[in-house]
């Protein structure tokens, strides 16, 4: 058997309509800027060692396969009490006992986005 898949970088491909609307929006949500913008198509969100948002306007593949980003957080209900001081509203908490709780929300642009707590 061969060894297990195991990626030095992970980087989520979103496609946007408007690259500076969506780079304010998710420096509100990150709480942070971007680290870079590798083209004039691309802006650059460094998530932890490793893991980056990649926001595009000109990536066709990514446009036409459409994603869900999920985002673990250590304590949901403070992520979405500091969400909601930025004006980012999340759905309502759902929890599934012992594993896992989720809020779903939605950037202006209509990705489908998640904030995540693993449970027990």
């Amino acid at each position: 058997m061969s060894e297990a898949f195991s990626p030095t970088l992970v980087i989520i491909n979103l496609p946007v309509k408007n690259l500076e609307a969506a780079t304010a929006w998710y420096t509100k949500v990150l709480g942070h800027g971007p680290s870079g913008e590798p083209s004039p198509t691309d802006v650059e969100f460094d998530l932890r060692e490793g893991v980056s948002l990649l926001l595009t306007t000109g990536d066709e593949e990514a446009e036409a396969a459409g994603a869900k980003v999920l985002f673990g957080v250590e304590d949901l209900d403070a992520e979405k009490k500091r969400l909601a001081s930025v004006d980012v509203e999340c759905g309502e908490r759902r929890e599934i006992p012992d594993a896992l709780a989720w809020s779903d929300f939605k950037s202006p642009e209509d990705h489908r986005l998640s904030l995540v707590q693993m449970l027990g």
